[in-house]
């Protein structure tokens, strides 16, 4: 029994995905399906060419072939709308192996490297795409600068490369200037200070480069404290590289700073920051260690650890760092009672997981998303805690009036009794009508009907509805569920 009761909660998992998909599918197969030209991006003066005239034939093809994929291109859209981009590539690389030029295709798999800090990857493809209009410079430039093709190339060479993006004027010096802050700060800062001194029109400056805004302010901060230290100046602008994504550049800085005051509490912290945007987590973990060191009371560096031993897989470690700031009275308790219940679920400690679980739902706060009241029941119910399961869905029904899910959860739970009042049953009858009024295509809610219907001994009721959920299951997710219920009704 218990079995079939696991395969009937995953399949709600998939039946959810699956109606998500379809409603953005319907949503945009129109935008998908229709003229190449109205929905390229392409400028005029690009389709009036002759290169476009004579190269029509091939991006016709390229059009075929994403039509024929427009399945992977919806389903992409939706994964990269909910941040599930490690989904969202797997999905987008199989458009790619086909239309391996199609620029927006390579804008997207761009878009998902860079959001995963993949830098190396994302500038790969921005190469491919280097004239797209609708090419963010942004986060090409910032791609190139903290990819590994910077820690090895010669800042010549790197220059040539940030002239090929075609920044405004402002944005070129801002990059060009600060990687000179790597080896020279000196004359990094002097050149920083002359832009600012020399341009009556600096306002106008700032509207073109909000990266140069960034450091102004370091500058008048370390003016107006007064304080006659250069290391602290440094430390400002360190700072207002990691603010402007210049990870590599404010890693850099903050190493030579080290270098003469290994000790300096918050370039420690942008230095471990910085590494850990960088992918280089061991690098990042030595930085908060020597942090720590200094400072064994800070709730951030501790969350921060935790996140770090996490990334290099050390999950026992990561509890233990995670716990730690919850008692430094970290301010956002959920956020590490979500990352604590997934270490504990890899760990299989279903008993803390379970605990962390009644302390994220009792927590009652505002920001409790429909997953966390969904994850809570779940697997509540796969250990056997009906009671809090119910007591959860309850809850989430309120919460959530508009997902038929905890309708459906209410009443699975409570048809799980052998002994059903007339008043429950009316109970459930409603939560399913509601269900359904939401959501009359879901094979799981026509099925949780059958049971209802096999549990009031109205048999004929029930195989009808039987039927319906048989034709609503199109994958055939239901089977073995099916079937244990359908050699029940014989035996009455």
């Amino acid at each position: 029994m218990k079995k079939n009761l696991s395969i009937t909660i995953l399949i709600i998992l998939i039946i959810l995905s699956i109606s998500a998909y379809w409603f953005y599918y319907f949503k945009n197969k129109t935008i998908l399906e229709n003229n190449w030209l109205l929905n390229s991006n392409y400028s005029p003066d690009e389709l009036n060419s002759k290169e476009w005239i004579e190269k029509s034939a091939e991006r016709l093809e390229i059009l075929k072939k994403k039509i024929a994929l427009k399945w992977l291109i919806a389903k992409w859209n939706l994964y990269f709308e909910n941040l599930e981009y490690t989904t969202a590539l797997t999905q987008y690389l199989q458009v790619y192996k086909e239309v391996p030029t199609d620029r927006e295709t390579n804008l997207k798999i761009w878009d998902i490297y860079y959001s995963l800090n993949k830098y190396d990857k994302a500038y790969e493809h921005y190469n491919i795409i280097k004239n797209y209009q609708n090419l963010d410079k942004t986060k090409a430039v910032l791609s190139l600068i903290n990819s590994t093709y910077t820690w090895s190339g010669s800042l010549e060479k790197l220059n040539s490369e940030i002239d090929t993006i075609w920044l405004s004027k402002e944005d070129n010096f801002y990059y060009k200037n600060s990687l000179i802050c790597i080896t020279d700060f000196s004359l990094c800062r002097a050149n920083f200070q002359k832009v600012f001194d020399t341009n009556t029109w600096t306002w106008e400056i700032f509207e073109n480069s909000k990266n140069l805004k960034t450091v102004y302010d370091a500058f008048t901060n370390y003016y107006n404290f007064k304080i006659d230290d250069l290391t602290y100046k440094a430390a400002l602008v360190a700072w207002a590289f990691y603010q402007n994504w210049t990870y590599f550049i404010a890693l850099e800085t903050s190493k030579s700073i080290l270098a003469t005051n290994e000790n300096y509490k918050p370039i420690l912290k942008i230095a471990a920051k910085s590494s850990y945007e960088l992918w280089q987590y061991k690098e990042a973990k030595d930085f908060l260690i020597e942090y720590n060191k200094v400072d064994s009371n800070d709730y951030e560096a501790s969350y921060f650890l935790a996140r770090v031993y996490e990334k290099l897989n050390d999950k026992i470690l990561s509890t233990i760092h995670y716990n730690k700031a919850i008692k430094l009275w970290y301010p956002d308790l959920n956020d590490i009672r979500r990352r604590l219940i997934f270490i504990y679920y890899e760990l299989n400690d279903t008993e803390k997981m379970l605990s962390t679980f009644k302390e994220l739902i009792d927590s009652n706060d505002k920001d409790l998303n429909i997953n966390d009241y969904n994850l809570a029941i779940y697997y509540h119910i796969l250990n056997d805690d009906l009671k809090t399961a119910l007591k959860y869905s309850e809850l989430a029904k309120i919460k959530f009036k508009d997902s038929e899910l905890f309708y459906w959860y209410n009443s699975w739970i409570m048809l799980q009794s052998d002994n059903i009042s007339k008043y429950q049953f009316t109970i459930i009858e409603n939560n399913i009508n509601k269900a359904l009024e939401i959501n009359d295509k879901s094979p799981m809610i026509t099925m949780v009907k059958w049971i209802l219907e096999f549990k009031q001994e109205k048999y004929n009721e029930a195989f009808d509805s039987f039927k319906k959920a048989i034709s609503l299951d199109k994958n055939n997710e239901y089977t073995e569920t099916t079937k244990y219920w359908l050699d029940q009704i014989p035996k009455k």
